[in-house]
């Protein structure tokens, strides 16, 4: 009788605890995507506050089905203008400046990590706010993303 009660609290916990892991949610339809849109930097809210370089950094986001595409815009006398497109499906993808990886964690939060050409890797997340109308870009020291290490904060300006 022990035997069986053993086996079914074995079996019980193990349901559950398959059960209780969530998966990776897949991204939101393009159109509902809280992403898409154009952003500006904000000096104020940034932390380090930012140069007047990078306060000056606008980011338009779009989605081209499951693809992510990124144009961005820094700098005002001589700008410098970047475009790259990757899906956030946890593999990475090449980019101009080394390779990506991200997943959607929920609709509005994406983690990633970057390995960047010098062979360094950053660990970041990027987050809309509830009202859709601020991203903040967080940079972590650690790949469990407990040591914060700056925090970019853009405005929706579409």
């Amino acid at each position: 009788m022990n035997k069986i009660l053993l086996t079914i609290f074995a079996c019980t916990a193990i349901i559950t605890a398959l059960f209780a892991q969530e998966p990776n949610p897949l991204p939101p339809a393009p159109d509902k995507d809280p992403f898409v849109g154009t952003w500006q930097a904000n000096q104020n809210k940034s932390t380090p506050a930012l140069t007047e370089r990078g306060a000056s950094y606008a980011r338009r986001i779009t989605r081209d089905g499951k693809d992510l595409v990124f144009s961005s815009r820094v700098g005002t006398s001589k700008p410098r203008y970047s475009e790259y497109r990757i899906r956030c499906d946890g593999l990475f993808h090449s980019t101009p400046f080394g390779s990506l990886s991200c997943r959607y964690t929920s609709p509005n939060r994406v983690e990633g990590e970057t390995i960047l050409k010098t062979h360094e890797t950053e660990f970041w997340a990027r987050e809309v706010s509830a009202d859709g109308q601020e991203m903040r870009i967080s940079a972590y020291s650690d790949n469990r993303r407990t040591k914060l290490k700056s925090e970019s904060v853009l405005d929706r300006v579409k």
